[in-house]
This record gives structure tokens, sequence and C-alpha cells, in this order.
């Protein structure tokens, strides 16, 4: 009679004689080995890990139930403006993912007046910043943007009060971190990667996108502005690198698609990225998903979903 460690060695022994499955993607950190800022020997570690911890950071999407004074009109005005002070300190882009994060967590927790709704925000804004950045704006810079509503000792209070509802977890994985891996699979197109960043902010400001991970934020920014650009093919490097299917992706590009073709509401984050600096692409956006290309785009989304082939399709020229 065998043993369970016989059992064990043959069961060892049986997986190792299998025929392996072909490897369908490209290994694009082997060319980094001898570069250990890139962590090379890590890095798969680390993104898998980064899921992980998506998921303990997500703040509740229905938290407005919960706020009798506030709604998703105040919330999206507030971020808005909050883009506004970003672009003007020029800042990070993980430093706005990151307080958008702690606002929308800290009002899972917490229900909040009226007027103390932009206190949040600008609480939310300081910690970040000083996580986030090098040199961050000042506390005094901080209550001159509130237009002197609250005083120096009222934004300290605030901070201190956020932190300890979010337990002092800062630990959030930006949807920029994501978005430069899949960039990698990429060819690291410095076009998609604009377009990519446009959609991802969406998120900042459409709350419809609030329950949707930072990974799969980014990966599906990364399938649409391929798609708007003319490469529409989801090879298996976008798909390993991504962890994401197409099919995973499409439902998220739609809701960013509906945005984009929705009237602006949010001047302040159209404005940005209408700016030369990057490839004016909301405005070419919406410029792009008019009545003829929508129909078109709809059809594009549709066989994309069942497997079709999608070429000869018109494709979005950036200035």
């Amino acid at each position: 009679m065998l043993d369970n460690s016989t059992i064990e060695v043959e069961d060892v022994a049986n997986l190792l004689s299998a025929p392996s499955q072909p490897q369908l993607w490209d290994d694009l950190d082997e060319e980094d080995h001898d570069d250990p800022a890139m962590v090379s020997e890590y890095v798969n570690d680390i993104f898998a890990y980064l899921k992980e911890v998506e998921l303990t950071t997500m703040p509740n999407p229905n938290y407005m139930d919960m706020q009798p004074e506030l709604d998703h009109v105040k919330r999206g005005i507030l971020v808005d403006w909050i883009i506004q002070v970003h672009k003007h300190f020029k800042l990070l882009p993980e430093t706005l993912f990151l307080c958008i994060n702690l606002m929308d967590r800290f009002l899972s927790a917490r229900p909040v007046s009226a007027p103390k709704f932009q206190l949040v925000g600008l609480s939310a804004f300081y910690v970040a910043c000083k996580f986030e950045e090098m040199m961050s704006p000042t506390v005094e810079e901080m209550v001159y943007l509130s237009g002197g509503q609250y005083t120096t000792d009222e934004l300290f209070r605030a901070e201190r009060f956020m932190l300890k509802t979010l337990n002092w977890n800062l630990s959030y994985p930006s949807p920029m971190n994501f978005l430069r891996r899949i960039s990698k699979a990429d060819d690291l197109n410095i076009e998609t990667r604009t377009v990519g960043k446009y959609l991802m902010e969406i998120a900042c400001v459409d709350w419809v996108l609030m329950a949707t991970p930072p990974s799969l934020l980014a990966a599906a920014a990364m399938w649409l502005g391929r798609l708007v650009l003319g490469r529409e093919e989801w090879t298996h490097n976008l798909i390993h690198y991504s962890s994401y299917s197409e099919e995973e992706v499409i439902p998220i590009a739609n809701m960013m698609v509906n945005y984009v073709l929705s009237e602006p509401p949010h001047v302040n984050l159209y404005a940005k990225y209408a700016a030369k600096r990057y490839m004016k692409v909301s405005a070419s956006l919406r410029m792009l998903f008019n009545a003829t290309w929508l129909t078109q785009c709809r059809r594009l989304v549709s066989m994309s979903a069942n497997g079709r082939s999608t070429t000869g399709l018109k494709a979005m020229k950036l200035t």
C-alpha cells in the first residue's frame, strides 16, 4: 500500500510530465532584467498584490443614499473644481486619483453636511498632495482656495478626522500604475496613453464608474483609446498585461462613451483635455462620437464583443 508521500511524488511527476500550454504572450519584462529600477524579477508579484489591495480600498458606490444633504451633481461640481486646482498646481495624476478615492471612502463612512462638503474635498486633496508630491501646496494656500470659508485649524482637524476614519490607510493603487503597465504592451504609444488618461479621469467626475476597480478602469481606457485610434485588436499581450479580456472591458468602455456623448457638465475636465498639451483629446473625442460615427462605434463594440473583424472603420486623428 502506498503512503501519502509516495502519492504526492507521483502527482508532482505527472504534473511535470504533462504537456504545457503554449505561451501566447511575450515576456516584455525580460528586456528590463538589467535595470534595477524596473524590478522585473518582482513586477508580476507586485501587480498581483495591487489587484488584491484595490478591492480593499474601494468606496461604497451607493454612499449617496446615506448623504441627505448631498447628491451626485454636487459631487461632480466639487470634483471638477478639484481638477481645476490640481491643474493649477501642476500636480501628478496619482495625486488626483488618490484625492477622489479618499474623499469617496470618507463619504462612504460618514454623513457630511452641505456646508462642510468642500472641506472634505480640500482635506482629501491636502492629504493626497502630502502623500504623492515632492512639493505640496501649503495649508495657507489650501485655506485661500476655500475663499476663506474655513480656517487653518479647521483644515487640520478635518485632515486628522479623515485619516482616523480611514484607519490611516492610503494604500490606494492608482489606475495610472495599471495604465503604465498595460502601455508596455502597447509599445508605450503616447497617443493611446493620452486618450487613456482622459477616459480614466472621467471616472473621477462620473459616479457611475465609481464601482470600477482601478485595474479594470485602466484596461477599458486603453481598449477604447486603441479603438478610436484605429488599432482595434486586443492582443494576447494586452490581455496578459491588463489581466482583462475584451469582453470584460467593453461594458466599462460603453460607460465612458456615454459620458463623452453627453453635454460636457464638467467644464474644467473638458477644458483641461481640450488643450494642445493633451492633443485636444476631449474635443477630438466629442467630434468623433457624432451621430454618424456613433452608429459605427456601436457596430464596432458589438462586433468586438462577438469576436468579429473590426477593420476598416474610421479612426480618430489627434492634433
